[in-house]
């Protein structure tokens, strides 16, 4: 399933101490920039200050785990990743696991322009 792929399944909303086992259905479309996904975040009702935490390195496990039974933790961390989100969890990845994702990403790009080009200048 892709990021931008609209999903059709049920969603538990766990984060709702009245609404823990209720179940919804959602077709919303989970794509960065869209803010959907945001409606059925398992974070949705919890206290900010666990995704905000004064120590991300020492305190983010709270925040962790929670983001690790969320059916919307893709499209939440690639929200982070793409308006460059400098605080807090988002998706499961502190600040600076996300820098590390977008340093990731940046050099398996440019080895792939690195490739085209070789490619391109042997004529293939």
């Amino acid at each position: 399933m892709s990021v931008s792929d609209p999903v059709h399944s049920t969603v538990l909303h766990s984060s709702y101490d009245a609404a823990v086992g209720d179940v919804y259905g959602s077709s919303l479309p989970f794509a960065p920039g869209l803010k959907g996904w945001q409606q059925i975040a398992a974070c949705r009702g919890i206290d900010a200050s666990i995704f905000f935490p004064d120590d991300e390195d020492d305190n983010a496990e709270l925040a962790k785990e929670i983001c690790s039974g969320c059916s919307v933790a893709t499209p939440c961390l690639e929200y982070a990743i793409s308006v460059r989100e400098k605080e807090g969890v988002w998706g499961g990845a502190t600040q600076r696991e996300r820098r590390s994702i977008i340093r990731k990403r940046r050099r398996a790009a440019a080895r792939q322009r690195s490739l085209v080009e070789t490619e391109s200048a042997n004529g293939r």
